[in-house]
């Protein structure tokens, strides 16, 4: 019988991949072997088993660890290759990994059922009876019973640490730094870890207070309040950047974070958590009623208690003023109006920010604007030396856009403007890792002829004593000694491919494209917008350099089925990629040949290779820079439909 093996670990900072994925696989080899049975696939995942299974399959890259097992996909993968008939039956180490949700794993478990696939767990009967089945559900409900006790008691504990004042983690608050404090248990303490209060930082929190006033006292606004801290930088200096804010501009105060700051309770001196709900599709903020407060103050305040609430009382009139206001005298529309269309909505960001431009409809044009005036106010764009005024006509890109997918993605010469290109810059990786994956199979043959010459002459000579014999014995010890780390180093470089493309595969890829030229041509807004969430387009626009940096992604399941090219040394990738350079009367655009691809079905980094044509003044291209990086596979890389 044909089994695949699945294996799974928790987040990579409370277990270590490296050794429980391989530990589950031996446990499910001792349980199949010695049954004369077979393990022909094996998947993995590195996430907890209590997410949805809707969302498996996107946990910790691999790639950091040194994970022996081979890896053919995730949970995903494996439900996808069972309806393919690839193996006849699945065993876990535990039932457990696969879920530790209930409904989750026998969701799993009723689905293979149905493909007629069976599945086992190593420290159950490899039996599908009644009794089997019983102990199963059991088991499922005392894993599921664990997780969730467990939360429970880290809640508590949780809730303890609050009222007694310790700092629950994330990075102070504006106004306060961490004053670190030995950990109360041994053990821990030892480990070097500490327990962190909150103590006042004199010069922001005088900042904190004349906010507070401004906004509750002198009845300034957002915008006001902004504009005056941005005035001056060097005496009211603004909060740490978020990190995925991070780009080149200085930092200046924005509306979002002053607000952040008006709501944040922890400046009464009072102890908070549980202010903010981070699960999908809930309000970040919960109620107050939710919230746990320490019982008495545990550091020192920056407002009072009343100056705070006062803040509480103004959001509210501002909440229900404009409810209360006559109505205007506005004309009744006969039909209410469709929302307009943009077909680049959330693929156009600004290269000085790297924020997603809007889409905005002004005399009679789409344009895309930036939006860094609007969230921090004029004075804080001309400290960061970011334009007030930022924004494209869209009329513009799609042209640009229409050419460079003509061209560079349908067009008959695509392989002509990017092949040699890419193949050079591919080329130097695959070339080193099959010279030396030849010359260990060619030390591999020379080691088969040496043993089989040592084969030889012990069947010259009939004296099992003679000197001939026993130096034929050691050699040949020798030789299955060299043998057999040869043929794992053979092993170990067919798993860990080249942080590269193959130029065959990027040929087989760009061939297996349809031309979608004619439909491209002709096609309404609608229409665009879904040719472009197809291939992944994304626009940079550089108001300065008067660039625009166009992108495309071509998925594997774009391609045709009877098209979808295959590899022997692996599963069909992914990559990205834009080109060409032309100008325009003043906008002179730039194009980035940009290539990622990603292995899907093995573990580690998905590698991306970047190449940049400028163009400043003409077609020639002038000069190009490469780099190599390496992206986390995406949930979106997976699947279009599944959008």
């Amino acid at each position: 019988m044909r089994y695949a093996y699945f294996g799974r670990t928790s987040t990579d900072d409370a277990q270590d991949p490296s050794l429980s994925i391989p530990r589950q696989l031996t446990s499910c080899e001792d349980i199949v072997q010695p049954l004369g049975d077979e393990i022909v696939a094996h998947y993995w995942d590195i996430e907890s088993g209590r997410k949805n299974l809707a969302e498996r399959g996107n946990g910790a890259d691999g790639s950091t660890f040194n994970i022996s097992v081979p890896r053919d996909g995730g949970i995903t993968e494996l439900l996808t290759d069972a309806a393919k008939g690839r193996f006849d039956a699945v065993i876990v180490e535990s039932i457990d990994r696969l879920s530790r949700m209930t409904a989750d794993s026998t969701r799993v478990e009723q689905e293979l059922e149905r493909l007629g696939v069976g599945l086992f767990a190593a420290d159950e009967p490899m039996t599908a009876n009644a009794t089997s089945i019983l102990t199963r559900r059991v088991k499922q409900g005392v894993a599921e019973w664990y997780v969730r006790d467990l939360i429970e008691k880290s809640r508590r504990g949780m809730e303890e640490s609050v009222r007694q004042g310790w700092h629950t983690g994330g990075p102070a608050p504006y106004g306060y730094t961490l004053e670190p404090h030995p950990h109360p248990n041994p053990h821990k303490a030892r480990e070097g870890m500490k327990k962190h209060r909150l103590i006042v930082e004199p010069v922001r929190a005088a900042v904190v207070l004349m906010i507070f006033e401004d906004y509750c006292v002198r009845h300034l606004g957002m915008g006001a309040i902004c504009d005056k801290l941005n005035r001056d930088l060097e005496h009211y200096p603004p909060p740490a950047r978020n990190p995925k804010d991070e780009n080149g501009l200085p930092p200046t105060w924005s509306k979002s974070q002053i607000q952040g700051m008006l709501r944040n309770p922890k400046y009464t001196g009072y102890n908070v958590w549980n202010r903010h709900d981070k699960r999908k599709g809930r309000p970040l903020i919960r109620p107050q009623a939710e919230w746990i407060w320490s019982p008495t103050p545990s550091h020192e305040a920056i407002v009072t208690k009343d100056l705070f609430d006062m803040v509480t009382e103004r959001a509210k009139r501002n909440e229900i003023g404009p409810r209360q206001r006559a109505p205007h005298a506005y004309p009744q529309r006969v039909e209410q109006r469709k929302g307009r269309l943009y077909p680049l909505r959330g693929r156009v960001r600004c290269s000085l920010c790297g924020r997603r431009m809007e889409g905005s409809h002004q005399r009679g044009n789409n344009w895309y604007r930036c939006r860094f005036v609007y969230n921090r106010g004029a004075i804080a764009a001309d400290a960061a030396g970011h334009p007030r005024a930022l924004g494209i006509k869209e009329e513009t890109i799609l042209t640009e856009l229409q050419d460079f997918m003509s061209r560079r993605l349908f067009g008959p010469d695509r392989l002509r403007h990017l092949q040699d290109e890419l193949a050079k810059s591919v080329t130097s990786d695959w070339q080193d890792h099959d010279e030396e994956l030849a010359k260990l199979d060619k030390e591999r043959e020379q080691l088969a002829r040496s043993l089989y010459r040592q084969t030889l002459r012990l069947e010259e000579h009939d004296d099992p004593n003679h000197p001939v014999i026993a130096a034929a014995k050691q050699r040949i010890e020798e030789i299955s000694a060299r043998q057999a780390g040869v043929q794992e180093a053979i092993s170990n470089i067919k798993v860990t491919r080249p942080t590269g493309i193959r130029p065959d595969e990027i040929e087989a890829m760009l061939q297996a494209i349809p031309d979608m030229r004619p439909t491209l041509q002709s096609a309404d807004a609608a229409e665009l917008a879904e040719i472009c969430e197809a291939f992944r387009i994304t626009v940079i626009y550089d108001k300065p350099n008067q660039t625009i940096e166009l992108s495309a992604a071509i998925l594997p399941d774009l391609l045709p089925k009877d098209q979808t090219p295959t590899y022997t040394e692996g599963p069909v990738g992914v990559f990205v990629y834009s080109g060409g350079g032309i100008r325009t009367r003043d906008l002179r655009v730039m194009r980035r040949a940009v290539w990622s691809y990603d292995r899907f079905q093995r573990p580690g980094a998905s590698p991306t290779i970047e190449f940049s044509a400028h163009t400043l003044r003409s077609h020639q291209l002038q000069h190009a820079r490469r780099r190599t990086s390496f992206l986390r596979k995406r949930p979106d890389m997976q699947s279009v439909a599944g959008d």
